[in-house]
């Protein structure tokens, strides 16, 4: 009887074992869980005091960066306003001289940046020469004419001879000009430059060779100062700054500029209605309907890719598919608040952030002519805009009681200005808007720089999208990584199914290449930090807000930040030996580059020998 009664006791407890484990699995899923969950955004209170007290960021000191340019020419003013960005971004201290106003003051410039053609807008062949000869540095961001000025200075240039103009394609990178990139090379039309065919002297440090091998980037050192010429038009490209950031980096001894050390993947969509029913090569690879299909074998896989490769992902909540843009916006039949809860709540445990893309996938504009460009009704004004995103908010609170959404990416990356204000009014917490950075060339997209908007919200742009990189992408990439140390990225569930997004490929042979391609962003930039939406935000404008001071002694960095805040990060470009550092630490991510952190507002950074 003893012996029945102690396995019957161990029987219990093995079944209450397991009811209780039940009611946890319960528990877990329903919605006293989901109230408990919270926006962890701490720093949202110190950025909005932050805004109100309208803290300025201080005035620019240490060396002067000046930019030659002609307003007349339109090839001239993109090149200037990329350098002016730039050195902004850098937080160099910059003056901008129009040459078809004034003459260029080189005794008041420690770097020169050439944005025309010509090198008479520099001065004198006898002032330039001197200038350099002094210590002065030179940046030539474009193909020079082969004026009288350029036959006399060539050879000061590293150029032993030269002949006709050419248009090269393709790149070839023999540095690490862009960071981490040294060897990549791309023999595509995306990058087509107009050039001079020429040759170079022995003395001269060859950067970067087109794909035919001709000369497109070189250091040439004259005295106590250098040249850096870049033989091409490609930097009047927004999506080249990184090319001009890294070639300035590499001019100049003992070269530190601030970047956000961020790294970023949105999905669009998601979470969102899913269409119901099969498609055909979803049957056929995985025998399962379109949702269940995302649920079993896509989300797992995404799931995945984030843990193993360190990303966060943001995502963009949409409500309903339909094309409502007038009210009432609560009777669509098409929402489903199980797969918000399902998906939202497995990326919030993932670390994840939940934003919103819209009530529907219609672009929040007025005028019917961006709206037809995209396949969308018009709005008829900025009140049913809001009801619209009322609704939205309304349909997350009630799975998200106390959630706060801060993010918002515009659908198909579009967005007006009465959209804005329509988004303002039906939404107090919203803090960040995440379109796009490429140049658009329609000219209906929403591009962005990284930026605080006048009314408050922190401009974050993405960079690339999808599942399947391209040689376009990984060029944006490299240069967006080496200005401003920043990779955004976004994808949509529907990619799978789409066609011409998929590449008519099956969801096995795209998360294959998928997987490879967040595989090389993490084994190339390692050092980037995965973050989301919001969090990265507060970051950004942190950096956006602070000032750095330099004393720059030929053994030793001294850096003084105004408006400090945790998490200030720098690229440092120096070929000398890192010895004691201060209030900051220092990680190799490159050859002769490294990323600074500020531990404190008073960093120093003591500098051995070559």
């Amino acid at each position: 009887m003893n012996f029945k009664s102690k396995e019957l006791r161990k029987v219990y407890i093995i079944l209450f074992l397991l009811f209780a484990c039940g009611l946890l699995l319960l528990f877990s899923r329903s919605q006293t869980v989901l109230k408990a969950q919270k926006a962890d955004h701490p720093q949202r209170n110190q950025y909005l005091a932050t805004m109100k007290n309208q803290r300025k960021t201080p005035q620019l000191t240490g060396d002067n960066y000046c930019i030659a340019y002609n307003s007349s020419s339109d090839y001239n003013r993109k090149l200037k306003a990329n350098a002016e960005k730039a050195l902004e971004n850098m937080k160099k201290r910059t003056t901008i001289f129009d040459t078809k106003e004034h003459r260029v003051k080189l005794k008041d410039c420690n770097t020169t940046i050439l944005a025309t053609e010509h090198l008479k807008d520099l001065g004198s062949v006898e002032t330039i020469e001197k200038y350099v000869q002094n210590g002065g540095f030179v940046l030539l961001m474009s193909v020079l004419n082969q004026d009288a000025e350029y036959q006399i200075l060539y050879r000061k240039l590293g150029i032993s001879s030269f002949g006709d103009y050419v248009s090269p394609q393709g790149i070839h990178l023999l540095s690490n000009v862009l960071i981490g990139e040294k060897g990549y090379k791309v023999d595509d039309d995306f990058i087509t430059n107009d050039s001079i065919s020429l040759d170079l002297d022995d003395q001269t440090e060859l950067l970067a060779e087109s794909a035919d091998k001709t000369p497109l980037l070189w250091k040439s050192k004259y005295g106590e100062g250098a040249f850096m010429i870049f033989n091409g038009t490609i930097m009047q490209e927004k999506i080249s700054r990184g090319l001009f950031t890294g070639a300035l980096s590499l001019l100049l001894p003992d070269f530190i500029y601030p970047v956000f050390n961020e790294k970023l993947f949105y999905i669009d969509d998601f979470p969102a209605p899913i269409p119901k029913g099969r498609n055909a090569a979803i049957s056929k690879e995985y025998q399962r309907d379109i949702p269940s299909f995302y649920n079993e074998i896509w989300w797992p896989n995404m799931l995945k890719t984030a843990k193993k490769y360190g990303f966060k992902y943001t995502g963009g909540i949409i409500e309903s598919y339909t094309d409502v843009v007038t009210p009432p916006f609560d009777s669509v039949e098409d929402k489903d608040s199980h797969y918000l809860i399902a998906f939202g709540r497995e990326l919030l445990k993932s670390g994840g952030e939940l934003g919103f893309h819209g009530f529907n996938h219609q672009s929040l504009v007025l005028d019917s002519k961006v709206s037809s460009a995209y396949g969308y009704k018009v709005w008829k004004d900025e009140e049913d805009m809001s009801d619209s995103i009322r609704e939205l908010s309304a349909y997350v609170s009630r799975a998200f009681p106390n959630y706060k959404i801060t993010s918002y990416i515009p659908p198909s990356n579009v967005l007006s200005e009465e959209g804005r204000r329509a988004l303002k009014a039906a939404w107090p917490d919203l803090t960040v808007i995440s379109s796009v950075y490429r140049e658009d060339m329609t000219g209906l997209g929403y591009v962005q720089e990284f930026e605080i908007a006048k009314d408050g919200i922190i401009e974050m742009p993405r960079i690339t999208s999808g599942y399947f990189e391209s040689g376009f992408d990984r060029w944006s990439i490299a240069n967006t990584v080496t200005e401003l140390g920043y990779f955004s990225h976004f994808a949509h569930p529907d990619d799978v199914i789409s066609e011409d997004r998929s590449n008519n490929l099956g969801w096995k042979e795209m998360y294959d290449e998928f997987d490879q391609y967040m595989a090389r962003i993490k084994g190339t930039y390692p050092w980037l930090r995965a973050n989301t939406s919001t969090d990265a935000a507060y970051e950004v404008a942190n950096t956006l807000q602070m000032q750095v001071e330099w004393k720059h002694t030929k053994n030793r960095l001294e850096g003084h930040i105004s408006n400090y805040a945790p998490n200030q990060f720098y690229i440092l470009r120096t070929d000398k030996k890192l010895n004691r550092l201060e209030h900051c630490e220092a990680t190799k991510i490159d050859t002769h580059t490294y990323l600074i952190e500020a531990k404190k507002a008073d960093f120093k950074i003591d500098l051995g020998e070559s």
